[in-house]
């Protein structure tokens, strides 16, 4: 950056180079539509990734409207359609939206503790796998990455197939636990790190009652997804502004805010943002095909 120390006169040539780059980088901005695959409704857009929204328009010096969408069907159609230009989402909703759309994986957004893992009781005596074959396994709502396909491939790893051997029982992942407790299951699929902040740290009797039984490796990250119809070097510049600024995008994501005025994007403490490529999901389509959507799994 320039720094006028005095009077225009005295430096005309740095001044005309100033007011170029500045009439340059006006010309040069565009508008661009981003939208958030897991939020619906433009208050909770605006509540929840506002700063964010904020932060990337300095970063990149364009203007950035958000684009709400109800689904991932809704999210690859605008996107095919040249409406929508970027879009954050999970890696499975990642793997489905890239199967029908030639959007790519750009930026990573790298959180720590992100994988999955199964949780029985002690009291049950399950102590392997194996143990579980017959039983009722509660996973999140379908199409959840680390409460749905990630459980299902830690069971198929270890031998058992989650579509032939067990019981499938989906429900939401703020009830899993308590159906644990009750018997309803005689284990859950869970994003590991949520279930101990959110289920058994509140636990009466402590953290000894329960156990986890296997867990995945960490997963692939959430990401910002570019549609096709940008040119390489519109998502080259992006990835690299959104880099450049990593401090401020994460502040930017911490700082939005739910309907209750608390912090909306708390699992991304501790986030780094990365630069990803397409075939770091290739785990999220194996995990697809263990879940009987073999359609969005690697073609051969």
């Amino acid at each position: 950056m320039f720094k006028l120390f005095s009077p225009l006169k005295l430096f005309p040539a740095t001044l005309a180079v100033v007011l170029t780059a500045g009439v340059f980088s006006t010309a040069s901005a565009k508008d661009y539509k981003i939208a958030v695959t897991d939020i619906q409704g433009m208050d909770a857009l605006i509540s929840e990734w506002g700063p964010f929204k904020e932060a990337l328009e300095k970063a990149t010096g364009h203007s950035f409207e958000f684009f709400p969408v109800t689904s991932q069907t809704a999210t690859a159609e605008a996107l095919r359609s040249k409406k929508l230009d970027f879009a954050i989402t999970g890696p499975a909703e990642y793997v489905a939206i890239n199967k029908l759309t030639n959007a790519e994986a750009m930026i990573g957004l790298a959180r720590p503790d992100y994988y999955c893992g199964i949780v029985v009781k002690n009291a049950d005596g399950i102590n392997r796998v194996s143990d579980l074959k017959g039983k009722a396994v509660s996973f999140a709502n379908p199409g959840s990455t680390s409460g749905h396909f990630c459980p299902m491939q830690v069971l198929m790893d270890h031998g058992l197939n989650p579509m032939k051997d067990i019981k499938v029982v989906h429900t939401k992942k703020n009830l899993q636990h308590a159906g644990l407790v009750r018997g309803d299951t005689a284990a859950i699929g869970v994003k590991v790190s949520s279930w101990i902040k959110y289920d058994r740290s509140k636990e009466e009797n402590g953290n000894g009652d329960y156990k986890v039984l296997a867990r995945s490796g960490d997963l692939p990250y959430d990401m910002i997804m570019g549609a096709g119809h940008l040119t390489q070097t519109e998502r080259d510049e992006i990835k690299n502004a959104i880099v450049a600024n990593e401090a401020m995008m994460v502040a930017g994501i911490l700082a939005g805010l739910d309907d209750k005025g608390e912090m909306a994007n708390d699992k991304y403490e501790g986030t780094r943002l990365l630069p990803v490529d397409d075939s770091d999901y290739d785990m999220v389509r194996d995990m697809y095909i263990t879940a009987g959507l073999p359609e969005f799994g690697i073609q051969e």
